[in-house]
């Protein structure tokens, strides 16, 4: 039985059984032993910060600190979302998505690892819209099952990223559904270039072709952490295709476009950027 599995299951037990006045203190003293001891993902928040800041960032600064602890409050509200029948939550730029649903192309809700983007799919999900979410299968088996069980018991469908995600998802946004994709983490050798926080950067390109080959408008959308179950969902204007265009050109644009609004929450909210891989830069 691998580590990471024992760590993800206990994380399950401990949001499932621990009295909910205690499971978040003592999700966040665990999250400061991981920040602590683990010297490579420290570096590697701490070097994410310093870009989305524009400044240097100290590796043990409070700020890097903070991203560990709101990793440890994703995960229990994460497994726990099921029983919370109303987190307090607030809706920021409805009319933005609402505009995209109407034209019936299905939408492509395209977020990052940022507040808590799982959470924020099962809010959707709740307010009525079927909704698929692309997800990168674990490497061990029995994480990935426990991971998708709890999507599912939330409504959640799951595509694995994968050789057969691209049709799944196309057929999907045909029949007019919802697709979640992360944006801020290129997970395949496709990726396009762009500037984001003054860097030059390689984020996925699957989004962007996934509209253009579609015709789904790309609704940038953001589940901001505001307390104990408390939440902003913030929906930005859509992206809307242009027909016909699926050139490198019209790629590059698009994801640049969502570049510039993740930008905006990166430098808003740095401690919710729940990013412990170093970007890729130009290949």
């Amino acid at each position: 039985m691998s580590a990471s599995y024992v760590g993800w299951r206990t994380a399950q037990w401990v949001a499932h059984h621990v009295p909910p006045a205690l499971v978040f203190r003592l999700a966040e003293r665990l999250a400061d032993c991981q920040w602590s001891l683990s010297v490579t993902d420290r570096r590697v928040v701490q070097a994410n910060l310093t870009m989305a800041l524009g400044a240097p960032v100290a590796e043990r600064a409070l700020v890097v600190r903070e991203v560990f602890r709101n990793f440890a409050r994703y995960l229990v509200e994460f497994f726990s979302i099921h029983r919370v029948a109303s987190p307090s939550l607030d809706v920021e730029g409805y009319d933005h998505f609402d505009a995209a649903h109407r034209r019936r192309r299905g939408v492509i809700v395209v977020t990052a690892h940022f507040g808590n983007w799982e959470v924020g799919a099962v809010l959707i999900r709740r307010m009525g819209f079927p909704l698929s979410a692309v997800a990168l299968p674990h490497a061990d088996v029995r994480t990935d099952r426990l991971f998708n069980a709890q999507r599912r018991r939330c409504g959640i469908e799951v595509i694995p990223l994968g050789a057969e995600a691209m049709q799944h998802s196309l057929r999907r946004l045909r029949e007019g559904h919802l697709l979640g994709v992360l944006g801020d983490q290129r997970l395949t050798r496709h990726g396009c270039l762009v500037t984001l926080c003054g860097r030059s950067v390689t984020l996925p390109s699957g989004p962007a072709l996934l509209s253009l080959r579609s015709l789904a408008p790309m609704v940038p959308t953001f589940l901001v952490r505001e307390g104990a179950w408390k939440f902003r969902l913030c929906f930005e204007p859509p992206m809307w295709p242009e027909p016909r265009d699926r050139s490198t050109g019209a790629i590059q644009r698009f994801t640049q476009q969502y570049a510039a609004v993740l930008e905006r929450y990166l430098k808003r909210f740095p401690s919710q950027w729940l990013l412990f891989q170093p970007l890729a830069g130009p290949a």
